[in-house]
């Protein structure tokens, strides 16, 4: 059997992982001359997001045979809206590294590949491909090829501005911050490196590459902060998803099959699933959509319907969302159950709207 994959990201390499399991040696367009992230970064990988699955990265191992090193665990959740802190403490997931280190997500699986075949500073075709090869997994990140098949269905665009900062940091906090004059209907986070180094995000939507520094300098602005700048980036970034998952040869894995959320933004576990699953359906001929539908699919719907409750919210319901999960029973559900927080968080945002109107 013969297998190209074009781009050597998680859904790439996870594939490419899972083919060597099975005696198949793929073949892996990389248009970059390195493997990993353009810009270097932390990001989370939340138990929250990902429930009835308790722990992402035993999860890698017993289902995948992945093995994932994480920077740090998350202990504690500080979520800040206009008026608004709550501290949370627990086992609430992981810190990963994002970029081209060795320690990095990406360096991670691709170093866990045998004898990988890579051709790097290649712009793959899927077209001749599909002719060459007996099956293509598209795992570009990003939506372009998939849009060119016709698969492609936006559900939100946004604007990412980051930077690495230094400071004095937690090693296991996550801080969030939402807040309507700086962030629309996105957010930003810190996730650390260190004791003195961290990543700090901010995501909004609807806007174009200057507008986003504008956004930028608010926030800064807004919560007062003092950090010193090492490295700035901007990226844009399309949310949405694709169907079907599956033309002719061709597979849709990773971002270029929406596997980032529309709600939290990050895609680690689905991008890793999808490119693992494509990989068992070449093998076994099972049907690709059937196998990541619960862990994938289902969740990605759900997310769906949040982020469009979540987009009707002003700042004061910003402030009593913030204020609800700090509530000891709300508080014991989300983060201290396996409660599949992403199937009934549409009806949680639902009924702090209702509250909101009827105040």
């Amino acid at each position: 059997m013969k297998v190209a994959i074009i781009g050597g990201g998680l859904s790439g390499l996870s594939c490419a992982h899972q083919l060597e399991k099975h005696g198949i040696q793929p073949v892996i367009f990389e248009r970059n001359s390195f493997i990993g992230d353009q810009y270097g970064h932390i990001s989370a990988l939340l138990g929250i997001q990902h429930r009835p699955i308790k722990d992402a990265i035993e999860y890698f191992k017993k289902n995948f045979d992945i093995n994932i090193t994480p920077v740090n665990t998350i202990n504690n959740l500080t979520h800040y809206s206009p008026n608004k802190k709550k501290v949370l403490k627990g086992n609430f997931g992981y810190f990963l590294k994002r970029g081209r280190e060795k320690d990095s997500l990406f360096s991670q699986i691709y170093s866990q590949l045998k004898n990988p075949v890579v051709k790097f500073n290649t712009l793959a075709d899927y077209e001749p491909l599909s002719k060459e090869f007996n099956f293509v997994v598209v795992a570009n990140g990003t939506a372009a090829l998939t849009k060119e098949l016709g698969c492609w269905h936006e559900t939100i665009q946004t604007y990412i501005k980051g930077a690495t900062v230094l400071g004095n940091f937690d090693t296991n906090t996550l801080i969030m911050w939402i807040n309507k004059k700086y962030c629309k209907n996105g957010y930003a986070y810190l996730t650390p490196y260190n004791e003195k180094k961290a990543s700090l995000i901010l995501v909004v939507n609807d806007v174009n590459s200057n507008e986003i520094d504008h956004f930028w300098e608010l926030f800064w602005y807004y919560e007062n902060l003092n950090y010193t700048i090492v490295e700035e980036f901007k990226q844009k970034h399309e949310t949405g998803y694709a169907y079907p998952l599956k033309v002719g040869n061709i597979y849709l894995t990773g971002n270029a099959g929406g596997s980032i959320d529309p709600f939290f933004g990050f895609g680690q576990l689905s991008s890793i699933t999808m490119g693992v699953m494509a990989a068992r359906s070449m093998v076994f001929g099972k049907d690709y959509e059937k196998l990541i539908e619960k862990v994938v699919l289902r969740h990605n719907r759900w997310i769906r319907e949040m982020r469009k409750a979540y987009n009707k919210a002003d700042n004061k319901m910003y402030d009593m969302i913030v204020t609800g999960i700090g509530l000891p029973g709300i508080k014991h559900l989300l983060y201290h159950t396996n409660f599949n927080v992403i199937r009934f968080g549409y009806y949680y945002l639902r009924l702090m709207s209702i509250l909101r109107k009827g105040r």
